[in-house]
């Protein structure tokens, strides 16, 4: 339930700039676009309408008046020049049909006769038509904004062509001229005389259609400066289609921030009322009432465009709507599932506990970045709600959320002594006795096997002993109570008598060349720090107790027995 901003950017822009002008487009003119030689045509020396109208007309006359005698001609040629004749007619009429519409756009000022133009179409139910028929508007807007740069351009470009026409025409004029002047015969003469007449007619013909260029041109132009232009297409969008919007933008204000203060009166509603279903009751009604608020701003914007008979917006609202559509089809699915996580009655839900990314975490609020936190890291995580699909979460009870705290004791491996200064969501710190530190990521440490010395109230230090067999006949009564004694008075002269819990010794093994004894002492947690010192002083004591009681400590040694 996400989106991309340059894109975004330049719609909105080109959006704005669709409202804002295309009156400007119909009155505004670039430099760039007017043919230089038409500058200096219009100033005060220009011809007058009137003239330019005459000017078309006696242009219009004379080629009425070619048709004429063409078609003349066409009467009494024989096959071969009836089909060369009838190909000239044609292309004729179709001057005489472009005279005629040039005449009467001059006269009418531009105008645009399209609406009197019959367009018949068929309606065969193709939805296709129907969607071309929405966005119609906003494709003649985008037409309206380059219609008149584009008619100049093309009545430029084909003052450029007739200009070439007529030097390539006074050029064959040049070259025949000389011809004329030998008296050739006087069948050669009539076919010069014939060529000379074609290509008179031809740069008449293009200077003609380059003066009725210049006068279109002039009638696009205007008598209007950019300044006024400019002027009358904002008077035009303030009093037309920015009014519009703005009163699609109070409506739609006056309905979200409406909804909003019936939602704050639910929610104080709810303020004293803390419980689970509380909660959940309203999110519910939240998300639902902004579902709500999306869909009555669009009803109202949309109502507000059709009763401002506004085309265009009406248009581009429609295919947003249609589009809106489209993307939500695709991603129903996945919006559901997100709504369910988002109201709390999913798979995944607040207060539990989830293994994500190889820790345990409880869910502490669920939106669309969730907060987990384990509570014996610190840190949280703030998590895209998208990440969490098909993970399920269940009740925390009173599992353990981490195997360490900070300021524990831990035997690493059974082996390694060290004390936890920080634990985080990314890494483990842990001190030796002698200060070093060492970093562990927390994903691998939460997999490491480990003893924690400080977790429980208490914990015990074991030690082995072992007396040689020669004190077998009191190896099970007097030994286990004079080792028991003396690690009970070794214990008893530290700091660290008070936390020392039980001691017990107890006969293990008869091993190859000892009798082994097993020694267990009990201590408060909080001597965790000195679990290697009491396992020293368990030897140190049994070692002095062997010396005062005349007690043999044995050491390997191999027995060798003679058969015979």
């Amino acid at each position: 339930m996400t989106q991309c901003l340059p894109r975004s950017s330049s719609l909105i822009a080109l959006v704005l700039y669709m409202l804002l002008m295309p009156a400007w487009a119909q009155q505004s003119v670039t430099p760039e676009a007017v043919d230089p030689t038409l500058a200096s045509s219009s100033n005060s020396s220009s011809p007058s309408k009137l003239e330019r109208l005459a000017y078309t007309q006696n242009v219009l006359t004379q080629k009425l008046q070619e048709r004429r005698a063409l078609g003349e001609k066409i009467t009494t040629a024989n096959e071969q020049d009836k089909k060369d004749l009838s190909l000239q007619a044609d292309e004729m009429t179709k001057d005489i049909q472009q005279l005629r519409v040039t005449l009467e756009n001059l006269a009418i000022g531009g105008i645009d006769t399209g609406l009197f133009v019959d367009e018949t179409s068929t309606d065969d139910g193709d939805w296709r038509k129907d969607i071309a028929l929405i966005a119609q508007p906003v494709l003649e807007s985008l037409k309206e904004l380059t219609e008149k740069p584009r008619r100049l351009k093309e009545l430029n470009d084909q003052i450029d062509l007739h200009q070439r026409e007529a030097d390539v025409a006074t050029a064959a004029l040049v070259n025949l001229s000389p011809l004329l002047q030998q008296n050739p015969q006087q069948q050669l003469a009539n076919s010069l005389n014939g060529l000379k007449k074609l290509w008179e007619d031809r740069l008449s013909d293009s200077q003609s259609n380059m003066e009725i260029a210049r006068y279109q041109i002039v009638e696009l132009q205007g008598d209007k400066t950019l300044s006024q232009s400019i002027f009358e297409s904002i008077k035009q969008f303030a009093t037309g289609r920015g009014l519009t919007l703005l009163i699609a933008i109070s409506v739609a204000s006056a309905v979200y921030f409406g909804i909003r203060f019936l939602l704050r009166g639910y929610r104080a509603a709810l303020s004293d009322n803390t419980e689970h279903e509380s909660r959940t009751r309203y999110r519910l009604a939240a998300y639902s009432v902004h579902a709500l608020t999306f869909l009555l701003i669009l009803i109202a914007v949309f109502v507000v465009f059709y009763e401002r008979g506004d085309v265009l917006l009406l248009g581009l609202l429609i295919l947003l709507i249609v589009g809106l559509a489209l993307g939500i089809r695709q991603l129903l699915p996945q919006y559901i599932s997100e709504a369910r996580l988002l109201l709390n009655v999913g798979p995944m839900r607040e207060s539990e506990r989830i293994r994500f990314r190889g820790l345990p975490w409880r869910v502490e609020s669920i939106n669309m970045y969730t907060v987990l936190r384990n509570p014996e890291l610190h840190g949280v995580l703030r998590i895209p709600l998208a990440e969490f699909h098909g993970m399920t979460s269940r009740p925390s009870g009173k599992n353990p959320w981490f195997p360490s705290s900070r300021g524990d004791t831990i035997l690493l491996d059974g082996t390694e002594l060290l004390e936890v200064t920080g634990q985080n969501p990314d890494t483990v710190e842990l001190k030796y006795r002698g200060g070093q530190t060492v970093s562990i990521p927390t994903a691998d440490y939460y997999t490491m096997s480990m003893i924690n010395l400080s977790r429980g109230a208490t914990f015990g230090v074991t030690g082995l002993f072992g007396i040689d067999y020669r004190h077998q006949d009191i190896s099970h009564t007097h030994v286990p109570k004079i080792l028991r004694d003396a690690v009970r008075e070794s214990l008893s002269q530290t700091d660290l008598n008070e936390f020392v819990k039980d001691t017990r010794v107890e006969l293990k093994e008869a091993n190859a060349s000892s009798i082994d004894y097993w020694i267990f002492v009990t201590c408060d947690s909080r001597a965790a720090k000195s679990y290697r010192k009491i396992e020293r002083l368990i030897q140190n004591a049994c070692i002095e107790a062997c010396t005062r009681e005349s007690l043999e400590i044995p050491y390997p040694h191999i027995s060798v027995v003679n058969k015979n």
